[in-house]
């Protein structure tokens, strides 16, 4: 009989804010700060069409010397999408990307088996791997949560764009009235 080692779980890995950063723990250890102020943009990795915040995949934080890329399972999205929404509003830096479009294989480890990877919970990168993962991506933002709601809302009307008004009403006064014709109504 042969028998495997079992896998040792890590720690999971938090996210919080703390005053004016956004910090990254894995149990007591602090793994990452990031300033508020200095993220430039922020990437939210999406599956399907990102029509609910559980759909939040991953996000990047572009920030002037790295960019931090960082799991749902930290709660990220929870951190961008919810708390500190007049902050992320007037900072209009949040950009959407489905996960189908995002080039994983280039930051992912490697393994014998293909289908046994996993996207990465935390991971510095450079601008330019950064930009290697989002190259053949459709990029849309930037908007915030609300701001993407209203845009689903709007877009999924029957005929976006265009105000629907009231049925004119065709002078009956009562049910079984025939209608007034135009020329008795002047």
């Amino acid at each position: 009989m042969h028998w495997t080692p079992f896998k040792i779980r890590e720690t999971p890995l938090r996210s919080s804010w703390q005053a004016d950063e956004i910090v990254v723990t894995r149990g007591e250890e602090l793994i990452e700060h990031l300033r508020a102020d200095d993220i430039d943009r922020v990437t939210l990795v999406h599956a399907d069409e990102g029509c609910s915040p559980g759909e939040v995949r991953a996000a990047l934080f572009e920030l002037p010397d790295r960019v931090v890329l960082l799991g749902a399972a930290s709660g990220i999205s929870g951190r961008v999408l919810f708390e500190r929404q007049a902050f992320w509003s007037q900072r209009n830096c949040i950009y959407w990307v489905s996960e189908r479009c995002v080039s994983w294989s280039a930051i992912q480890s490697e393994s014998r088996w293909p289908f046994s990877r996993q996207m990465p919970q935390h991971r510095q990168l450079t601008h330019a791997a950064a930009r290697s993962l989002l190259d053949r991506s459709d990029v849309t933002g930037p908007h915030t949560w609300e701001q993407r709601k209203q845009h689903r809302v709007e877009s999924s009307r029957p005929f976006p764009g265009r105000v629907i008004d009231p049925t004119p009403s065709l002078g009956r006064t009562m049910i079984g009235d025939p209608p007034r014709s135009s020329a008795s109504s002047a």
